[in-house]
């Protein structure tokens, strides 16, 4: 996609950046940002949801498939207002960030499953 073709999912303060090591040595494939408790959280571009539901200790997630290869991964939701086969458009709310202090929503852009910076492509 060309640069502006992708948005930002959350309002936030960016925490982690893409290809950042954390202080165990993990490498981020993403971006992660701390957000208002019951943030909303949108499509970062149209897709087709194909899943969306808790999935081991990462929140409710969301994957967007946004085709020729191009999927985006969002984890930390408190709850997903999609369904997959579901097809949304750019900006339309997916979900909501966690009550409470300090919630993380984390955003994965993947091309052919392979982790790609989406600050490039943010306009």
């Amino acid at each position: 996609p060309r640069r502006g073709a992708y948005r930002l999912p959350v309002r936030g303060r960016l925490v982690t950046g893409f290809d950042a090591v954390s202080d165990v040595g993990v490498r981020s494939r993403g971006l992660t940002f701390a957000v208002a408790p019951d943030a909303r959280v949108v499509a970062p571009a149209a897709g087709i949801v194909r899943y969306a539901r808790a999935f081991r200790g990462y929140g409710r997630i969301v994957i967007l498939d946004h085709g020729d290869g191009w999927t985006t991964l969002l984890t930390g939701l408190a709850d997903t207002g999609v369904k997959p086969g579901v097809r949304v458009a750019a900006g339309s709310r997916i979900g909501t960030a966690p009550g409470g202090e300090d919630p993380l929503i984390t955003v994965e852009l993947r091309r052919r499953g392979r982790p790609v910076d989406a600050a490039a492509l943010i306009g």
